[in-house]
């Protein structure tokens, strides 16, 4: 059976300094208010950092988001084949029908399917954040360290679900 074709969401990303992003993406699994998982289809070639992870066109981010947690997944795929996930440290996530936002903090958690995990951009959060927006950003640095493994099992979970593989 094939799968419906979704509508489409517009994905936006804020970032500290203003400068908005956004990207059209299919919605596979969305609860207003609450929850989403979109797919994206790179459309160009996206290095990330100095990682050694290079994505690119044709590859798929089947993106995990909540509400209620201090950050949100990209679960990056080749194929089947898991390349990485990414979890950007956020806040302020809203989840409608036709949006998915949130305010980028910054600082990124890179998890390899081997298990590795590196901490990226910390030098480049500025120097005058607002202590809360930094007790934000140690505390979701704090919930993904505590349990990676649980949350890469979820997110594997919750992807195949949600692409009925």
């Amino acid at each position: 059976m094939a799968r419906q074709t979704s509508a489409a969401v517009t994905e936006r990303k804020t970032r500290l300094d203003g400068r908005v992003s956004e990207y059209r993406c299919e919605r596979l699994s969305l609860e207003v208010g609450r929850r989403a998982i979109l797919r994206y289809v790179m459309d160009r070639e996206w290095v990330i950092g100095d990682t050694g992870v290079v994505l690119r066109p044709g590859q798929i981010t089947v993106a995990h988001y909540w509400n209620d947690r201090p950050y949100n997944v990209y679960h990056w795929l080749d194929g089947a084949r898991t390349i990485a996930y990414y979890c950007n440290i956020a806040s302020d996530t809203i989840i409608r029908e036709d949006l998915v936002g949130y305010t980028d903090l910054v600082v990124d958690v890179l998890l390899r399917p081997s298990g590795e995990t590196v901490v990226l951009d910390e030098e480049e959060l500025p120097p005058d954040l607002a202590p809360a927006l930094r007790i934000h950003i140690a505390r979701g640095l704090e919930t993904i360290a505590s349990g990676p493994r649980r949350l890469v099992a979820e997110i594997e979970r919750e992807t195949r679900a949600a692409l009925g593989a």
